[in-house]
């Protein structure tokens, strides 16, 4: 996948496997008008989810407020943030 932009942020998430809990966290991205460039929801064996997505040129503020918003989730077990450089 050749992503455009100058960074890359992965969003992952760990949180019990619910039908709600991938639309929740999706809408938090949506409401602040982010779109991802690759999205990955699967099942682990413990009977809990990990969602990832990835966004390009997410400013550190946006970042922030989303982990915390992540965090308030009732079903979030853990999440966290990964930004990579991608040019200079």
């Amino acid at each position: 996948m050749v992503m455009m932009g100058k960074t890359r942020t992965r969003f992952s998430v760990q949180a019990d496997y619910e039908t709600g809990t991938l639309p929740r966290v999706l809408e938090l991205f949506s409401v602040r008008g982010l779109c991802f460039d690759a999205l990955s929801a699967r099942k682990s064996g413990d009977g809990l989810q990990w969602i990832e997505l990835d966004c390009t040129d997410v400013e550190e503020l946006h970042t922030n407020v989303l982990l915390n918003k992540l965090r308030q989730i009732i079903t979030v077990r853990s999440v966290r943030a990964e930004t990579l450089v991608l040019a200079a």
